[in-house]
């Protein structure tokens, strides 16, 4: 049995860890293996105030039983209340600064989850992702059956002591790209043979119609399109997307457009309004036919572990452009031979004008892209590789 430990879960719930644990999940139940969830009664990241979203108890979904438990509360220090009946169980509080557990103490946490991890003693855990106290404590609590899926960026957060403390206790860790496993190489060290990297999928079925997605949204067929997905905040970069787009359009004059989607509040400034259009947040087949629609994909975060939206527009042929500066999505792209890196304005600028000028080459890019994911994205694979790296499957 294995029983993926997340804070949030379920079919409003938004996230890519979460949209990760989902199709694991899945895909594990499809290849034979008795898996199950436990999560919280909260929504997700998004609306941090929900924490009573879905009903407490068991329940199924995707033919699968879940089980939620009701948030709660830490003492004053950010311990659950459940490490002060069972003290023996707690880490080495004294390695931690005041701040690394005042993180732990604003994050969602769930006692009733931890008696049911500490009753359980037939399950193997995956706990994602990493900085979470549902991941911290529960891991804690049943170490030797305990696998992390941390879903790791180089961000400070991955600095703390408590993670460092947490990446040395489980018994493995399970990452999604190689570049993620060498940042925990760096910052923990931990022994080799806890490293796993079974990757992770996406859905390969989805084919993007990219006239329908122009005509929809009145866009000329000869207008130059960028794309960009995901959260519409400083954490992925995005003001600098804004800013290198705005001088690349005033100094080359080019009919063309940045395309913006995702969820989060955005406000663009009014001398971008004609350059930008922003269609909020899209549904799966809207998106995949942007994907398709484009003439470049741009992903401008420092901070992934994967990339779920740079596989999607691979999926369709598109070429991307990422930063160079993001070790997972430059490994992606060097490997695939999919996209192009930039740097500074410079590097950007190229990049658009080789592209805008010789389309046959993004073509080349995307297929190679498109190459690549259907080689290393699929789901089955991933969940077998995921049940093999535990030992449920030889």
């Amino acid at each position: 049995m294995i029983t993926l430990v997340l804070p949030w879960y379920g079919p409003a719930t938004t996230g890519g860890a979460e949209t990760q644990a989902r199709s694991l999940a899945r895909s594990l139940h499809s290849i034979g293996v008795n898996v199950q969830v436990w999560s919280s009664t909260g929504r997700d990241s998004f609306h941090p105030d929900e924490t009573a979203y879905y009903p407490p108890g068991k329940s199924t979904l995707d033919n699968l039983p879940i089980w939620r438990f009701r948030a709660n509360s830490t003492d004053e220090q950010g311990i659950p209340f459940f490490f002060r009946k069972y003290p023996t169980l707690l880490p080495p509080l004294k390695k931690f600064a005041p701040h690394e557990m005042a993180l732990l103490k604003a994050l969602l946490s769930s006692d009733e989850l931890y008696e049911a991890i500490l009753a359980e003693q037939q399950t193997y855990f995956i706990f994602l992702p990493y900085p979470f106290p549902t991941t911290f404590w529960g891991a804690l609590i049943a170490p030797e059956r305990s696998f992390l899926l941390p879903c790791l960026h180089d961000e400070p957060y991955a600095y703390y002591a408590t993670y460092h403390y947490l990446f040395s206790q489980v018994r493995g860790i399970l990452f999604n790209s190689y570049p993620e496993a060498e940042l925990a190489q760096r910052l923990y060290n931990p022994p080799k043979e806890k490293i796993k990297i079974p990757g992770e999928g996406i859905d390969l079925a989805p084919k993007g119609d990219g006239q329908a997605f122009r005509q929809k949204y009145q866009l000329d067929p000869e207008l130059k399109l960028l794309f960009y997905v995901g959260r519409r905040d400083e954490s992925k970069n995005l003001g600098l997307l804004l800013s290198y787009t705005r001088e690349y359009w005033a100094s080359r004059g080019k009919p063309m457009k940045l395309l913006l989607a995702g969820r989060g509040n955005l406000e663009i400034p009014l001398k971008m309004q004609d350059l930008v259009l922003d269609i909020g947040f899209l549904a799966e087949e809207d998106k995949h036919n942007a994907y398709k629609a484009i003439d470049l994909f741009v992903l401008p975060s420092l901070y992934e572990s994967f990339s779920i939206v740079l596989m999607e527009a691979w999926l369709q042929q598109t070429p991307a452009l990422v930063h160079q500066h993001c070790a997972v999505t430059k490994y992606h792209c060097a490997t695939s031979g999919g996209g192009l890196t930039f740097k500074d304005f410079g590097t950007f600028a190229a990049a658009l004008d080789l592209l805008f000028a010789a389309p046959e080459i993004g073509q080349t890019l995307g297929n190679r892209g498109r190459e690549y994911v259907l080689a290393t994205c699929n789901w089955e694979d991933v969940a077998r590789k995921t049940a093999q790296a535990m030992g449920i499957l030889p």
